[in-house]
This record gives C-alpha cells, sequence and structure tokens, in this order.
C-alpha cells in the first residue's frame, strides 16, 4: 500500500470515527447528498454498528438500562474508546472500568457490565484440561506439592452490591431487585464448564483461596494456610467439600499446561 494513500485512509477513517470536519473534502459532493450528509451517514452506521455490538456484548446491562439509557452511555463510550481491533468480539473491555469512572455513584453499572464480559470471555476463552478426580487419583500424593492454576475461562469478580442477583433476575426475564450495597463485598467467580459458561459467589475463605491458586499456590499450601485460620479439623473438612467442588466445577488446572483454542 502506497504511503498517500494509507494517509487518505487515515484521514477517512477519522473523519467516520470522530466528527472531523476536514474529511468531508475526501466524500463527493452534489446538490442531491452533499459531502457533509454522506459522510453523516458513514458516522452514524458505524455508531450504530458498535451500539449494536455493545448492546449484544453486555446484553443483561442493556436489559437493566433500558434502549435509550444505554445507547446513550454506549455512544460516549464509543467517543471516548473508538475501536482499535479487527475482531469486534473484543469491543468493549473497557466498559466496566468507564462505567466506574463515569457512573461512580451507580457502581451496580459496572458490576454488572463486568460479569456480562466476564461470561462472554467464559465462552470463547482457550480451553486447558481440568483436573478431576481421576486425573488428581492417577498423579497420587505428589499432586498436592504441583503448581495450581484457575481455568483459563475462569476470572474473580469483586462486588460491593447485589449485582448478581441482579444479573440473574434479568437473565430470567424477572424484575430485577432494587439495588443494594452488601454489607460484606463478595467476590464472584466466573468460569466455563465444559460448553457452559457460569457464575457463583464465593465466601471470603473460598474466594482468598482462589486468589492464592491464581498466584500459584499448591494444594498443600492452600491447605497450610487453611489450618491456620481455621484448625486442623474444620479445615480439612472445609477443604474436602471444595475440592469436591472445585474437580466436579473443572475450575482447576495443573500450572504451566498448554492452550487450546476452543
Amino acid at each position: 500500500m502506497s504511503e498517500a494513500l494509507r494517509t487518505l485512509q487515515q484521514r477517512f477513517l477519522a473523519g467516520v470515527t470522530t466528527d472531523d470536519a476536514d474529511a468531508e473534502a475526501l466524500i463527493v459532493d452534489d446538490p442531491r447528498v452533499g459531502a457533509t450528509k454522506r459522510l453523516g451517514i458513514y458516522r452514524n452506521n458505524y455508531r450504530a454498528s458498535l451500539t449494536g455490538v455493545l448492546a449484544d456484548h453486555f446484553e443483561r446491562l442493556h436489559a437493566y438500562l433500558g434502549d435509550e439509557q444505554f445507547d446513550t452511555i454506549a455512544l460516549a463510550y464509543l467517543a471516548a474508546h473508538p475501536s482499535t481491533t479487527r475482531n469486534l468480539r473484543y469491543y468493549g473491555d473497557m466498559l466496566p472500568g468507564f462505567l466506574t469512572q463515569h457512573f461512580p455513584n451507580d457502581a451496580e453499572l459496572a458490576e454488572i457490565a463486568a460479569l456480562d464480559w466476564a461470561l462472554r470471555h467464559a465462552f470463547d476463552a482457550a480451553d486447558a484440561v481440568p483436573l478431576d478426580a481421576e486425573r488428581v487419583g492417577a498423579l497420587g500424593d505428589g499432586w498436592i506439592e504441583a503448581p495450581l492454576a484457575l481455568h483459563p475461562s475462569a476470572r474473580l469478580l469483586p462486588m460491593h452490591h447485589n449485582s448478581a442477583a441482579i444479573w440473574s433476575a434479568l437473565s430470567a426475564a424477572e424484575p430485577p431487585p432494587k439495588v443494594a450495597s452488601l454489607d460484606c463485598p463478595v467476590t464472584v467467580l466466573v468460569w466455563r464448564n465444559g460448553l457452559q459458561p457460569q457464575f457463583r459467589s464465593l465466601t471470603a475463605e473460598e474466594a482468598e483461596t482462589f486468589a492464592a491458586i491464581e498466584a500459584g499456590a499448591n494444594f498443600a499450601g492452600v491447605s497450610a494456610r487453611m489450618i491456620e485460620v481455621l484448625g486442623e479439623a474444620a479445615a480439612m473438612e472445609t477443604l474436602a467439600a471444595w475440592l469436591g467442588q472445585w474437580l466436579a466445577d473443572c475450575v482447576l488446572v495443573p500450572a504451566g499446561q498448554p492452550l487450546a483454542v476452543t
């Protein structure tokens, strides 16, 4: 591609993605449809397309806000964060942070958006062979010393409001509960089990344990910490229940395992 053509394309793109009027000089002007109107058509199509992408990526947030409010926010986000990727699957990754910055008094918006995005990520995240009871048995006692990791689809989301309950109600096409601050913040685990993205709230202890695993802890280290916190008997009972659920949920993988595209 010649440098002149690249410059021309960049000028036209700037005219479409912003309100740069200089791009009008690149558009054919005639009495029927002038350059200003032609460029406006391109801009409207661009904005409508990306607003639709955001509505799809943040389906529950869209349902929570309604068309008018969501479109207003989407257009503001688009102005602040034009698309820079050819794959629209990844457009919108900064929306939760954008909502945190611009709507600090409506913090549930960012949390609902973060849950929408994490579930979308979980659906097509890379795959890895999870630990299950059979694999743990095959590894023998040595498995407790091996570094662990969360499945590539997993995300830990802090929640300070009942945003997960709001999301669930919207997903079930039910009236969402009134937004409320939680007495104690919770962490929500989002992951994919098989082909199904899902999430659940964690206790403070389980959330701290998952954070340690995310940092590369092994089961021996996790056990030692839990014994310090709960005492040996209670820790062993808790860990046994957790491990059974983690293996059934397919949320643990050996650290360093090669990933595969789903």
